[in-house]
């Protein structure tokens, strides 16, 4: 019996007094199953440096860090293209009825929400022509692509969605009347129009859907296959992925990679050199200001606690824990509870060389694990909206840059038309008409000659009030060395800046208000 109880009290003791083994932790979720070949090959593509720009998001790696299921990262990003496309809706012009449409059709597909087993999203435009031809020839090139599970039966739910979609949007861009009929062009299915003209198609890959202009999808699956970019161990996944190459302005990548914390990265480089100081004065001026304001606000909070301190310290009916608690607690503790957005703002890296800007930001660790342990999404949201803070704006502006095309263009032809012009005359010309230049029909721009002005004439194009935003800067000399100066001015984004751009004998483009900073 003694020796019963012995062993018993032993055995309690050992329980006491010894550590339980940890439960197992669970095993890591499984990978997600291979991209096809031909959806790894647009991807690839997409990543890859080249000519145009691209952007991707990749709803598997989302998932997997427990950021936001799949379902509720595409509800947030449709938002954010509704919000976008409603934006450029307000601009002036006709692009701006496309835009509209984009917003309603981004917006029902953030309603209907229908989007079984997508995987990544990628939106290309593999071409530099809008550098040359300005962003209206992007619909002519531009392909989006849906990576999907292989086999899924829900995949053509998600098919017949786009070509209602599709079919619906055509109809109402159309004129009252207007036949719009859904057709089968080899392996696409499109909804065509001839008031439209361009047919929007959209082709079925083995775990890849394909959408665009027929043109622009046979002219996409005819690129030389690129390599995908290495993957270094260790190195933390994409999640959303931006970039553009403006050519001989240079290229530029936004990427936001996260495995624990979450890293945001904008790289440009090839810019010019003045367009890099101005990027890098901008924002080192928004960095002093944010740490002078939360320096202000530290000192009034600093100021603040102290009096509640106080107050507690002397109040006899104040509970000890309520004291405790209340010398323990910071000024930053106020406001940044965690320390999170102290280690963000830490973490910020910013560098630039005479034709390069880096900038880099970090979301710490806990507070990517907070976020996911809460499950509501938060940082995806939040990522999201830096990313459209920083692209819609910048977006917009592109577009002006890119309209600026057609100035600089026609002001070339000019000069070449006022220099063949003095070969046979042995003077300047004092008219368009003398020189035989007729710019294309269409013009956002209005140009001047002598007293001469040929107004712009595409819709919704402004013309300025006298005076002229070219007055004082245009003139013809009486005789071939004291030269000439042709002018051209326009509005681009709806505002009070004009435009203008002035060409003379020496060839040299000179931009005197840029309606684009």
């Amino acid at each position: 019996m003694r020796l019963s109880l012995t062993v018993l009290l032993a055995a309690l003791w050992m329980s006491c007094t010894t550590t339980p083994a940890a439960p197992p932790a669970p095993p890591p979720p499984p990978p997600p199953p291979a991209l096809s070949a031909e959806a790894a090959a647009v991807f690839a593509r997409a990543e890859a440096p080249g000519p145009g720009a691209a952007l991707v998001v990749n709803l598997d790696t989302f998932e997997a860090l427990g950021l936001a299921g799949k379902g509720f990262t595409l509800h947030q990003l449709a938002s954010v293209a509704t919000g976008a496309m409603a934006h450029l809706a307000a601009e002036e012009g006709p692009e701006a009825q496309i835009f509209a449409r984009g917003a309603v059709v981004a917006a029902l597909l953030r309603e209907w929400a229908k989007w079984p087993n997508v995987r990544r999203i990628a939106f290309l435009v593999p071409s530099d022509r809008f550098l040359t031809d300005g962003p209206g020839v992007i619909p002519q090139v531009a392909v989006g692509a849906l990576a999907v599970d292989e086999g899924s039966t829900d995949n053509a739910q998600l098919l017949s969605g786009l070509i209602a979609l599709m079919r619906a949007v055509t109809e109402d861009m159309t004129r009252e009347g207007a036949e719009v009929r859904v057709s089968l062009r080899g392996q696409d299915l499109c909804v065509e129009s001839a008031e439209v003209g361009l047919p929007l198609c959209v082709r079925p890959r083995r775990g890849l859907i394909l959408f665009g202009s027929p043109t622009a999808l046979s002219s996409f699956e005819a690129l030389p296959p690129v390599t995908a970019p290495a993957t270094v161990a260790g190195e933390a996944p994409l999640l959303v992925g931006l970039r553009v190459d403006l050519g001989a302005k240079g290229r530029g990548r936004m990427a936001f990679t996260g495995r624990d914390s979450i890293r945001m990265a904008l790289n440009l480089e090839g810019v010019a050199p003045k367009d890099v100081g101005m990027i890098d004065a901008v924002v080192k001026k928004a960095l002093s200001d944010y740490d002078a304001h939360q320096a202000e606000v530290r000192q009034r909070l600093t100021a603040g606690l102290a009096e509640v301190q106080r107050a507690l310290a002397q109040d006899p009916a104040a509970p000890a824990s309520l004291k405790e608690a209340s010398t323990s607690l910071t000024a930053e503790r106020v406001v940044d509870e965690k320390g999170y957005w102290a280690q963000a703002r830490q973490s910020l890296q910013l560098s630039s060389t005479q034709d390069s800007f880096f900038l880099a930001l970090t979301i710490p660790e806990g507070a990517v694990k907070d976020v996911s342990e809460m499950s509501t999404g938060g940082t995806t949201v939040a990522m999201v909206g830096i990313m459209a803070a920083i692209a819609i704006p910048n977006f917009v502006k592109f577009q002006a840059r890119a309209k600026q095309a057609e100035a600089k263009a026609n002001l070339k032809a000019a000069f070449t038309a006022q220099r063949v012009y003095l070969y046979e005359k042995d003077r300047w010309g004092r008219t368009f008409e003398e020189i035989g230049f007729e710019p294309e029909p269409g013009r956002r721009y209005t140009y001047c000659l002598g007293r001469q002005c040929l107004p712009c004439d595409k819709e919704g194009c402004k013309v300025a009030p006298a005076p002229s935003p070219c007055q004082g800067l245009t003139s013809v000399g009486k005789g071939p060395q004291e030269g000439f100066s042709i002018c051209a001015y326009g509005n681009l984004d709806s505002d009070d800046t004009w435009d203008v751009w002035v060409i003379d004998q020496t060839g040299e483009l000179e931009n005197p208000s840029n309606d684009t900073e």
